[in-house]
C-alpha cells in the first residue's frame, strides 16, 4: 500500500511539472504568434518616407480585398492608391471611419511611393453640404440656364443650375457661362442640396495643348497611358501614350523626370512630345 501510494506521488508531480512547462512555454521570448499590428492599435509601423503629391478626385472605388482606392482624378484618369491601418482619414466628422466614406466623395489624397505604388499617406473627405466633381460638358441651356455635366462616376449626367452669382473661370480669367461649350472639361462647385453651381472652371477644351513636368510614377504600354506626378499643381496625371513614336516612347520610364506637351482631345490627355530632364551635376 505504501509503494502504491509513494507512486501515485511521483505521477502527480510530473504532470504537474509538464503542465507547468506548457504554462511558462506560451509567454518565453522563443514563443511565435500572432503579432500586434496598427489596426490593433497597440503599435503603428513607420509610413513610407519620401516626396508627397496630392491626388483630387472623386472615390470610385473601395477595394478591401486589395487594399486600394480608386480615385478618378480632376483632370485626369483613374489612379489607383494602395492603403493599409498607417492611412490616416481627416474628415469634419471625426467619428467617421475610413472605409465607411461613401463612393462619390471628393478626397483629397495626399500619396508617396512605397514599393513601387501610390500609397496613401492621408484622406481629406469633402463636406456632404458642398461638392465637388469634375466633369466633361454634355450641353449649357443658356435659355433655362442649365449646365449638363457627364459625371466620372456615373453613367447618367448631372445638370447644374448657373445663376448671376456663378463665376466662371477659363486658365485663372472670368468669362462668362456662354463660353460653356459640349466636350469642355471642367471642374465645377455646386451646393448638393439645390445642385446651383457657384464656381465653373473650365481645364480643358478640345484641341488646348498643356505642359506637364514631373516624375513617371508608371507606364502601362499595354493599356497606352502613363502616370506623372505633376510639379505644378502636385496631382497625378494619367496621360495616352498611343499616339507616340518608338523614340519617344524609349524616354519613358519610371522615376523619370521629363516635361511632356499633351494635346486635349476631348476625352484625353494625349501626349505629343517628351523630353527627359538633364541631370543635375
Amino acid at each position: 500500500m505504501l509503494r502504491f501510494l509513494c507512486t501515485m506521488i511521483l505521477i502527480g508531480g510530473s504532470a504537474q511539472a509538464q503542465a507547468a512547462g506548457q504554462t511558462t512555454s506560451t509567454t518565453s521570448p522563443d514563443h511565435v504568434g500572432p503579432q500586434p499590428t496598427a489596426a490593433d492599435g497597440l503599435s503603428s509601423p513607420a509610413s513610407p518616407a519620401g516626396r508627397v503629391s496630392l491626388v483630387r478626385g472623386v472615390l470610385r472605388r473601395f477595394d478591401p480585398l486589395h487594399d486600394e482606392l480608386l480615385v478618378r482624378a480632376f483632370g485626369g484618369g483613374d489612379v489607383r492608391i494602395a492603403f493599409d491601418p498607417r492611412t490616416q482619414l481627416v474628415a469634419e466628422n471625426t467619428r467617421t471611419r475610413f472605409t465607411s466614406v461613401p463612393l462619390g466623395s471628393v478626397v483629397s489624397v495626399d500619396t508617396v511611393m512605397d514599393g513601387g505604388k501610390l500609397f496613401a499617406l492621408s484622406v481629406r473627405a469633402g463636406s456632404s453640404a458642398a461638392t465637388e466633381l469634375n466633369g466633361q460638358v454634355v450641353r449649357y441651356d443658356a435659355a433655362k440656364s442649365q449646365l449638363a455635366l457627364r459625371d466620372p462616376v456615373s453613367p447618367e449626367s448631372i445638370s447644374l443650375k448657373i445663376t448671376s452669382s456663378t463665376m466662371v473661370v477659363n486658365r485663372g480669367q472670368a468669362t462668362s457661362a456662354q463660353s460653356l461649350s459640349p466636350g469642355m472639361l471642367v471642374r465645377a462647385w455646386f451646393s448638393a442640396a439645390q445642385r446651383a453651381a457657384s464656381k465653373i472652371e473650365i481645364l480643358a477644351e478640345p484641341g488646348n495643348s498643356f505642359t506637364f513636368a514631373g516624375r513617371i510614377v508608371a507606364v502601362d504600354l499595354r493599356s497606352h497611358v502613363l502616370a506623372l506626378s505633376n510639379d505644378s499643381d502636385q496631382s497625378v496625371r494619367e496621360l495616352a501614350i498611343d499616339s507616340l513614336d518608338p523614340i519617344s516612347l524609349g524616354l519613358l520610364r519610371q522615376d523619370a523626370n521629363v516635361t511632356i506637351q499633351a494635346e486635349f482631345d476631348g476625352a484625353r490627355y494625349q501626349v505629343r512630345t517628351v523630353t527627359r530632364a538633364a541631370l543635375g551635376p
